[in-house]
């Protein structure tokens, strides 16, 4: 838990630095001229972000700030949202100093801007720095008072930041809504803080806040989602319905499913309630977001229910253990079965009207289409606007908003044009076009499911489901070979079980990381390391009608895998979790 920041007095630091806009920007002005420095002062992004923050923090008069300069940052990684360091990649927030020196490469490559230019780009970094610490202060509108009135203070500073760029500057984001996701997209080694946050939104803002951040999450989620599935079906020349590439997302996508069942819920809620009040223009909004959710895998979110409970439980957050290894869901985990429940009730009920609105979302050849915007974490799309930012005659007129909204050809331009940059190579600008089949084929595998679901929901037909059979007692002889569950879906560090070809091996490191990740079914430690059941038998066993036996689980394993998948988990002496 971290502890509460001075959030007034943040706001009135960002306050300050709008007053002298035209002060700071002189001084990145300044620290922008650096074609005569050495090209290791260009590329060093620690000492350049050390420069950028002496142009807003050592203003002369502005009080004593020190405390104040990291204090948004340390207060966000307190709560479970430090970036994850992997070498060689930038995993964070948007980072004005990384694109200060990203322009310097550019420009050493091209031709360096002269003073107009210069000042252009001085205003991009400007808005950027002030973005990232609203992105981090909307995160603290918890911290005391009431948050609809900070959330609300939170935008008055992102209009006022708006209404002082230049014309031909981008403005990037104009709600502030749109921030908490932006705050929570890169990757972290704890994963408690995104339903937190989840839940005090729920819980504590007014239902139109609710609904937009919900609807943000949902989009900007389903875009990150779609290019993960275009990079890996693509790296491995294979459809996006390849069987092994189906099992690795889903596998990988715990967080992503799970956090996505906290948005679509309130927005299916929503959507059901414009339909019958009859206002066309909501419920095709609320459509266009539910419809860009589901996108990455329509075929577990529409008719594969049965399966989505498992492939988005988290172990060791959903589910705990006392001391006499009594096993229960946590409070986290009763309300995420609670989403679930709700999840399988609403698209239930309104599968045959989003059926009817989904034709509205066809993508067209020559227009912009939301499923075929490619980016990593939703944070790089602000890269991709303000790198583009330095060059000249840039379109600004659109925001990060714009980006989840389809669109005439001009919007087309915008989006192709991110990464039409002339230090970038020819075939990094082709792998990275506009991908208009893709997105027909995103828009064309959501219709077929919607279709599907519509079908069985008249029919009232059902998926039968393989079950996995779990010997409570771990002792229990084992099962005739054939039906043993493949010791390919069982990975441990244990050497002996190893040896003994009762799994295959697995670094217990990795191993640990992909349980963190939410990767396994069930996981427990051994007298010798660990072992942990993939979830890649929900789909290529249970999922495909065939029934299984695993044995020689601990009793406390046998009744977490009970509980991780209570609807395709038999416990053999129908002993009910405790």
């Amino acid at each position: 838990m971290s502890p509460p920041v001075p959030f007034d007095a943040h706001v009135e630091l960002l306050r300050s630095f709008l007053a002298r806009r035209d002060e700071i920007v002189e001084r990145i002005e300044a620290l922008l001229n650096a074609q005569r420095k050495p090209p290791q002062f260009r590329q060093d992004v620690a000492l350049l972000s050390r420069y950028l923050g002496e142009c807003f923090f050592a203003l002369a008069g502005l009080g004593e700030t020190t405390q104040l300069e990291r204090q948004l940052d340390e207060a966000h990684w307190a709560s479970g949202f430090k970036p994850r360091q992997t070498p060689g990649q930038h995993n964070d927030l948007v980072d004005p100093a990384e694109l200060m020196a990203r322009a310097f490469m550019m420009w050493d490559r091209t031709r360096w801007p002269g003073h107009g230019g210069r000042v252009g780009y001085a205003h991009t970094l400007f808005n950027l720095f002030l973005l990232r610490r609203l992105m981090l202060l909307a995160m603290r509108i918890w911290d005391a008072g009431s948050p609809s009135d900070r959330l609300a203070h939170v935008q008055n500073v992102l209009d006022e930041l708006c209404r002082t760029t230049p014309a031909d500057q981008p403005v990037f984001v104009r709600d502030a809504r749109w921030l908490f996701p932006l705050a929570m997209s890169p990757t972290t080694d704890e994963l408690h803080g995104y339903f937190v946050v989840a839940e005090r939104i729920a819980e504590t803002l007014s239902a139109e806040d609710r609904l937009e951040i919900c609807k943000a999450g949902v989009q900007m989620a389903g875009g990150h989602l779609r290019s993960q599935l275009r990079h890996v079906s693509t790296q491995k020349r294979v459809s996006l319905d390849d069987a092994e590439l189906v099992s690795i997302t889903r596998r990988s996508n715990a967080l992503d499913v799970a956090t996505l069942m906290q948005s679509l819920v309130p927005l299916l809620e929503a959507y059901e309630r414009a339909a019958a009040a009859g206002d066309g223009k909501r419920r095709v909004a609320l459509a266009d977001a539910i419809c860009q959710g589901i996108s990455p895998d329509p075929e577990l979110f529409l008719n594969r229910l049965d399966l989505l409970g498992p492939y988005s439980m988290i172990e060791h957050l959903f589910i705990a253990s006392d001391r006499d290894g009594r096993v229960a869901y946590t409070p986290m985990g009763r309300r995420h079965l609670e989403l679930l429940r709700d999840y399988r009730t609403l698209i239930a009920r309104v599968a045959k009207p989003l059926n009817d609105d989904c034709a509205r979302f066809r993508p067209v050849d020559g227009t912009y289409s939301p499923y075929g915007v490619l980016y990593g974490f939703s944070s790089r799309l602000l890269e991709h606007m303000a790198l583009k930012a330095a060059q000249p005659n840039t379109t600004t007129r659109f925001t990060l908003e714009d980006a989840f909204v389809g669109g005439a050809a001009d919007k087309l331009a915008w989006v192709s044009g991110w990464r039409k940059l002339p230090h970038v190579p020819r075939e990094v600008v082709k792998l990275f076009e506009y991908p208009q089949p893709f997105a027909e084929e995103v828009f064309e595998r959501i219709e077929r499911a919607l279709r599907k679901r519509v079908r069985a929901g008249e029919a009232n037909t059902a998926v039968r489901n393989g079950r996995l059979i779990v010997p409570a007692n771990e002792s229990s002889t084992d099962p005739p070979a054939p039906s043993a569950l493949p010791t390919e879906y069982i990975l441990s560090s244990d050497r002996q079980l190893v040896a003994a070809q009762k799994a295959v091996p697995c670094d217990e490191t990795q191993l640990l990381h992909s349980r963190t990740e939410g990767e396994f079914l069930v996981s427990c430690a051994t007298p010798h390391g660990w072992v942990a059941v993939t979830k890649d038998v929900v789909t290529e066993v249970l999922g495909a009608g065939r029934d299984a036996w695993i044995t020689e689980l601990p009793r406390e394993a046998a009744h977490v895998l009970k509980l991780m998948c209570p609807d395709l988990v038999v416990l053999t002496d129908d002993a009910a979790p405790s």
